[in-house]
């Protein structure tokens, strides 16, 4: 009796200690946290011998905030992030909001200033200390690879334009993954690639003295696909490294919404403009290919762009660990506004506008369970949400009121913890920005963040928004 007895008691306590360790697992705790991008934050543009990056270039010599605002401004100095002295101060600043995550991007044109060929020490070291101090203070980083920036010497031979960037971002990436990756859990290959091509890069080249033609707006699909191969390279170099990690991509996201949902060709051109917009990008990550109505679109106005089986097939096998969006709102269209356009940038109905866009929390909603039932429910994270309001970004008094950003906060963490409540893979929600900064093209003159900054005196003061955040952070501790 005994011997049949404790076989069957092994047994037992091995499917115990199974069900222990699926339990921990499933367990890992909710990622709250607050995002930022290198340019966007860091300053000392000529610091510890990096290079000149395309932003450097952009902002310094094309000007190109003046073309937005009419003003010259520039990351130059920004909020002085790359200063350990101060990221040290955020990082205590990021303990008292009570986020476990920080969402941060690495400078190419630092770690290595020629684009190819050795790399710069110094700046490597300087992200070693960074990754270090967030991870003593209980924060888990997940850093971007590429956030828009690189070096300005690669730009100048093309850019995603010559078919070598692909080689020269791997080789960048690779160096990123083994210098970090035994520590770095989360990594982030590309941010928003829809935006960098289809919105910035027509918006810099494109002809200024006519409409964006289809032709052109669509000559940018060659640029997406290779970065797209080159997302596909870097995740196997990734695995194949057999890093205790995950490895991800970011994608802007925005539903395509009707301006009047009675009228037929409303509704059409919203079902188009998310085409082109999330499908676009969503299909080929997770099943494999491009969709239907926007190769019938690129075969009519960009007949050049043929991508391979080979190159499909290989996107295909390499599906990201986990999908990053950011979702500010939704691509409010009109049926006589053609989806091949930047139209949908304009058309916002609400009577206060925010700086990003229609208010539209629901469409948050609508899109978790999108991604839920039509790509695979994938491991997902809301890489950055946010907005603001002109009015209310003023200091008075030594306190900044604004109850409008507090409100879209709450409201989107609403509808996003109603679809994670309805089996949608939501594991984590970051907000754009923890504190203003350089934001592109409309450089100082937008303030998204929780954290109100100084820009001449560097001076930090948390808004109302940021209190009401580490609120919703402190009532879902135990997500």
């Amino acid at each position: 009796m005994k011997k049949i007895f404790l076989p069957i008691l092994s047994f037992i306590l091995m499917l115990f200690a199974c069900k222990t360790e699926t339990n921990t697992i499933a367990k890992e705790p909710f990622k709250w946290g607050v995002a930022t991008c290198a340019y966007q934050v860091e300053g000392n543009y000529q610091a510890d011998g990096k290079g000149e990056s395309k932003w450097d270039f952009l902002t310094n010599k094309v000007q190109i905030t003046k073309m937005i605002t009419g003003q010259q401004m520039t990351g130059n100095v920004s909020i002085n992030m790359y200063d350990r002295t101060q990221y040290l101060k955020d990082i205590q600043l990021m303990k008292e909001l009570g986020v476990n995550s920080y969402r941060m991007s690495l400078d190419w044109s630092r770690i290595i200033p020629d684009g190819v060929g050795a790399p710069n020490e110094a700046a490597l070291k300087h992200y070693d200390v960074l990754i270090d101090d967030l991870l003593a203070a209980g924060i888990e980083p997940f850093v971007t690879i590429y956030h828009f920036d690189y070096p300005n010497v690669l730009m100048q031979k093309g850019g995603w334009g010559n078919p070598e960037m692909v080689n020269w971002y791997v080789n960048y990436a690779t160096l990123v993954l083994k210098r970090y990756g035994n520590k770095v859990k989360h990594f982030i290959t590309f941010n928003e690639p829809y935006i960098e091509f289809f919105l910035v890069e027509n918006m810099l080249t494109a002809p200024h003295d006519k409409p964006l033609s289809k032709e052109f707006y669509m000559s940018q699909m060659q640029k997406a696909h290779r970065e797209l191969m080159a997302n596909a390279q870097i995740t196997k170099v990734y695995h194949d490294l057999k890093l205790k990690g995950e490895i991800g991509i970011v994608l802007n996201l925005n539903p395509g919404a009707p301006w009047d949902a009675s009228k037929p060709a409303d509704v059409e051109a919203a079902k188009f403009q998310e085409v082109l917009i999330n499908d676009l990008f969503l299909d080929p990550l997770f099943k494999g290919n491009y969709p239907k109505m926007a190769l019938d679109s690129l075969a009519k106005y960009n007949p050049s762009f043929k991508p391979s089986a080979e190159d499909m097939a290989f996107i295909a096998a390499q599906k990201p660990d986990f999908l990053g969006f950011n979702f500010y709102a939704p691509a409010i269209v009109k049926g006589e506004d053609t989806p091949m356009s930047l139209k949908w940038l304009d058309n916002n109905p609400d009577s206060m506008k925010s700086n990003v866009g229609p208010v539209r929390p629901e469409y948050l909603y609508k899109l978790l369970m999108k991604l839920k039932t039509e790509y695979g429910n994938p491991k997902m994270y809301i890489t950055e949400n946010g907005t603001g309001y002109p009015s209310e970004d003023v200091k008075v008094n030594g306190k900044i009121n604004d109850p409008m950003r507090a409100d879209y906060i709450k409201k989107h963490v609403e509808m996003a913890l109603k679809a994670k409540s309805e089996g949608a893979n939501l594991n984590g929600y970051m907000v754009w920005s923890g504190w203003d900064n350089f934001e592109w093209v409309a450089g100082y003159t937008k303030r998204l963040g929780l954290i109100y900054v100084d820009f001449q005196s560097q001076e930090r003061t948390p808004k109302q928004s940021f209190y009401e955040y580490q609120k919703i952070i402190q009532a879902h501790k135990g997500l």
